[in-house]
């Protein structure tokens, strides 16, 4: 494993902020303390008033905004670095690391199931630790994430990449494998959406870890599908309909609460 990679494991903010910080004006001593109480928030803790302000700020733009148009420039705000770096350690790290454990499929592990690999693509990729992950899991493979261009989430990640051997992209393209770590949340009609990354990645596997029913910046308090509206649990269940009637079976795993929910192609 590389350096930065080894970094990344440490989950150590400072780092994080230190490499962010020339991609946005982040204030590196503030940014760790805003970090340091949403991972306390996320614990359990009751924060003051005043703390994580600017991510409390973003969240009431986001939501403030869903009354008319969602207000997508908070993706471009420079301490929404410090939400997905929350999303990192909490979420996506675990999953990679379940997918590697060597009982995570009871007999072997779930990337020991993954065979063929030549191209991954991780959707929605913040800014870029995931993706350089996956290069590392995957090896042979090619590794490309998708972001938001114009955002220096998107800038961090390009560079990340140039240094670890993976590209950045704004669209999905062809993929055996699709990575997709609380991302299909960000599209108020992620159906639709689901139905294109199946049509234009034809991915033979899945690795999916959908939250649709917790707030977030970016994530819709209801989902519409062909006119009709859904909430979180509802959609939840749709989303999983819709992938086992184009063809994926999902797979039985150890992971917890089934996350990332693994799903394969059920012709191979």
């Amino acid at each position: 494993m590389n350096d930065i990679l080894s970094r990344i494991t440490q989950a150590d903010a400072r780092i994080f902020l230190e490499y962010a910080s020339a991609y946005a004006p982040i204030d590196i001593d503030y940014g760790s303390a805003i970090i340091q109480a949403l991972i306390r928030e996320k614990r359990g803790a009751t924060l003051q008033d005043g703390e994580a302000a600017p991510i409390r700020a973003l969240e009431a733009r986001w939501y403030d905004s869903l009354d008319s148009e969602p207000d997508y420039s908070v993706y471009a705000d420079p301490y929404y670095f410090c939400d997905i770096w929350l999303c990192w350690v909490t979420y996506s790290r675990k999953y990679l690391r379940e997918i590697q454990k060597s009982h995570s499929m009871f007999d072997r592990s779930i990337v020991s199931d993954i065979v063929d690999i030549r191209r991954v693509l991780d959707l929605g990729c913040g800014f870029g630790y995931t993706t350089a992950a996956l290069r590392s899991i995957f090896g042979d493979a090619q590794v490309i994430g998708t972001n938001l261009s114009g955002t220096a989430q998107f800038e961090m990640a390009t560079a990340l990449g140039v240094t670890h051997g993976f590209q950045i992209r704004s669209l999905p393209e062809s993929a055996d494998l699709i990575f997709a770590s609380e991302y299909f949340e960000h599209f108020q009609e992620p159906i639709e959406h689901l139905l294109d990354v199946l049509r234009d990645a034809n991915p033979r596997y899945a690795l999916i870890a959908n939250t649709f029913t917790s707030p977030s910046i970016g994530h819709f308090p209801r989902y519409k599908h062909r006119g009709r509206w859904y909430e979180g649990a509802a959609m939840s269940r749709l989303f999983n309909a819709t992938l086992r009637r184009h063809g994926y079976v999902k797979m039985h795993t150890r992971c917890w609460n089934s996350r990332p929910a693994y799903w394969k192609k059920a012709s191979v």
